[in-house]
């Protein structure tokens, strides 16, 4: 059987296999057929390592095996960024030579003057590297302050860099949630939601360093659970891959799946506040409860258009609605589930939370195995409210950073960072939010935790018993 050329096999109603025809490309004694000639992958590769050899700088390396999907809003925005930076570049280089004493630009003596330079939308690169760098699902931070007017100061929920990993395995009981990577969605500052795009190569190195993380610390996993989209999917195996556990069984859910954000899925902040106003567009960053405007049946967005979804989804009530409608269209009976068209945070955690009393814990938790989830902002916000008794007033005011390891201690009852030994406090260097004061609390000394310390107590007097013992028996002897 040569490699990397399917083969594939089919059959009838009753299961009998069918027999290829005359000109198809099978083998002796089979009754598949292969998907393509056999050798041709050979050949292609026998040609690419002849071009490596020939061809000067020609590198194997730098062919590009796995094109990401950009959408032309995408490519648009990203050139609108581009033109930005440049712009800012522009501007920061005039006024530090005018603050040098320098002429100013005028555009005749070789320097570029920018037009409409008092409405330029991009004033600082201070401004460019906030928009750039802060993916979060645009929920804006008010100040939690103490009732004397000061912040409180958070604990110390940091795990420190153990000298060998090997010799600290994580056996114990933890659920490890990780936000997924960057995509050009979060990077663009787009309302991703149930849009499908992959990992950014930013978010693929978040991803990365993740696992890379977890194996420092010495944590192993035993189920890995994750979303129907891409971008979480992706995340959670690139955390496998650097765990060189890419064999764990992955649970794929769309409970698991970001708030559908309806009408404003694939639009930036901007386009939104355009359309519907600054006033609007706060209520619903800001609302735990109000929905955005609901996506159509005949959109693009809309999940139930879908066939992934359609297919594989069936623990939705069914719409009588859509089912009448798309049976009538295609002639033919269709029975539609009733996919979410718009979602506030509340619907989403009211989906995500059950997801984890009902499912995660009663299959893993429970039964004391190690479980990593892969999945988004909103989905975690709503499992994170139940463990660690976030309010619902907090629930907007809490962000969490891509790609970051956030490990919940069972026993303990309490969220952990790990420390990368960088040297750097993952407290400082990563912005959780106000809502960070709920979300790391000290942990609990546990009933637990009494009965294993008196169960080491016990070991050491059983060891020290034996060892008295073993030097009066030797005194009677000698």
């Amino acid at each position: 059987m040569p490699n990397g050329v399917p083969f594939v096999y089919r059959f009838d109603k009753e299961m009998n296999p069918i027999k290829p025809g005359e000109d198809s490309l099978t083998q002796v004694h089979a009754s598949g057929t292969f998907l393509e000639k056999p050798g041709l992958l050979k050949k292609a590769l026998k040609r690419q390592e002849d071009w490596a050899k020939l061809v000067p700088g020609f590198d194997t390396s730098e062919v590009d095996t796995g094109a990401k999907r950009v959408t032309t809003l995408e490519n648009s925005l990203l050139k609108l960024r581009n033109e930005q930076t440049v712009e800012a570049m522009v501007e920061e280089s005039a006024a530090s030579e005018s603050d040098d004493g320098s002429e100013e630009f005028n555009g005749t003596d070789g320097n570029l003057k920018l037009m409409n330079e008092e409405k330029a939308t991009v004033s600082t690169s201070q401004d460019y590297e906030r928009w750039e760098d802060d993916p979060c699902e645009f929920e804006e931070f008010g100040f939690f302050a103490s009732s004397d007017g000061k912040e409180e100061p958070l604990p110390l929920n940091v795990v420190p860099l153990p000298d060998d990993a090997d010799s600290k395995k994580q056996e114990d009981a933890v659920v490890v949630l990780i936000r997924h990577g960057r995509t050009p969605h979060n990077n663009l500052g787009l309302f991703t939601g149930w849009e499908d795009p992959p990992l950014a190569d930013d978010g693929v190195e978040d991803a990365k360093n993740a696992g890379r993380l977890l194996k420092r610390h010495g944590f192993e996993f035993d189920v890995v659970y994750t979303s129907w989209l891409t971008r979480a999917i992706q995340t959670a195996w690139y955390v496998m891959d650097e765990l060189d556990v890419l064999w764990l069984p992955m649970v794929k859910s769309w409970r698991l799946n970001e708030r559908m954000y309806g009408a404003l899925t694939g639009k930036s902040k901007a386009m939104v506040a355009n359309e519907y106003g600054e006033e609007q567009l706060k209520k619903w960053r800001r609302g735990f409860a109000i929905r955005p405007p609901p996506t159509s049946s005949y959109s693009f967005s809309y999940p139930g258009n879908d066939l992934r979804r359609t297919k594989y989804v069936k623990d939705l009530r069914i719409s009588w609605s859509e089912s009448i409608i798309r049976s009538i269209e295609s002639r033919k009976l269709q029975i539609h589930r009733k996919f979410p068209k718009s979602e506030s945070l509340k619907d989403c955690m009211a989906r995500s939370i059950p997801f984890y009393t009902d499912r995660i814990c009663n299959e893993a938790v429970n039964k004391g195995k190690r479980v990593l989830i892969t999945s988004h902002e909103n989905a975690l916000r709503g499992i994170l409210m139940h463990l660690c008794d976030i309010p619902v007033e907090a629930m907007n005011q809490l962000h969490l950073p891509n790609g970051l390891p956030l490990v919940y201690s069972v026993k303990g009852k309490c969220i952990t960072l790990l420390d990368d030994g960088s040297g750097k406090d993952p407290m400082e260097e990563h912005d959780f939010g106000p809502a960070a004061k709920y979300l790391f609390k000290p942990c609990e000394i546990t009933d637990e935790f009494y009965i294993e310390m008196e169960k080491r107590a016990e070991d050491v007097t059983a060891v020290v018993t034996a060892d008295v013992a073993t030097i009066e028996k030797d005194k009677v002897a000698a």
